[in-house]
């Protein structure tokens, strides 16, 4: 291996190979730009892969699949979806115990609240509101959505005594 002697004063301060060694400025200029955007990246998108983590059960899943459970299965008969039976729908939100006839997933443990009849976990909010075609609400049962943030609505259309209601469904 050769030393290398230090340039001469006077004499061309290039390489050995004659080409210039340095940094110019588009070089820090694209370095730096290609720091700036994986750093705003970060920012932008890491956040978000966390949040399903993050989140409870509040999302339109378990409206959704409520509403269709009490619109096709617990409301009325499963070979008429859609179509609530009076006395199912009556007790249903009045909150007791289902009549003879009427379908009961929790065997007569309903109590004061539908999360066990949904299948929906006790640390869930849950309302169902059924609303006639005047607006006027015909029955509600479940939690109070009274200071609740980020509610979760599912709607659907059914045939109560002869005429077309709203079912709500809304989870927080």
């Amino acid at each position: 291996m050769r030393a290398r002697r230090p340039p001469r004063p006077g004499s061309d301060w290039r390489s050995a190979t004659g080409r210039d060694r340095g940094q110019t400025t588009i070089d820090f200029a694209v370095g730096a730009t290609l720091f700036l955007l994986t750093v705003a990246f970060v920012f932008t998108f890491v956040p978000v892969m966390f949040q399903p983590f993050a989140t409870s059960q509040s999302d339109p899943l378990v409206a959704d699949r409520a509403a269709n459970r009490l619109a096709t299965d617990v409301l009325g008969d499963p070979a008429e979806p859609y179509v609530l039976n009076e006395t199912c729908t009556t007790a249903f939100f009045a909150a007791t115990a289902p009549p003879p006839g009427c379908p009961d997933p929790t065997d007569g443990s309903l109590g004061d609240h539908p999360n066990p009849m949904l299948g929906v976990p006790d640390d869930t909010n849950l309302n169902v509101t059924l609303v006639d075609p005047g607006g006027t609400v015909e029955g509600s049962v479940g939690d109070s959505r009274a200071g609740a943030s980020d509610v979760i609505t599912a709607q659907r259309r059914v045939l109560y005594r002869g005429e077309s209601y709203e079912l709500y469904v809304r989870v927080w």
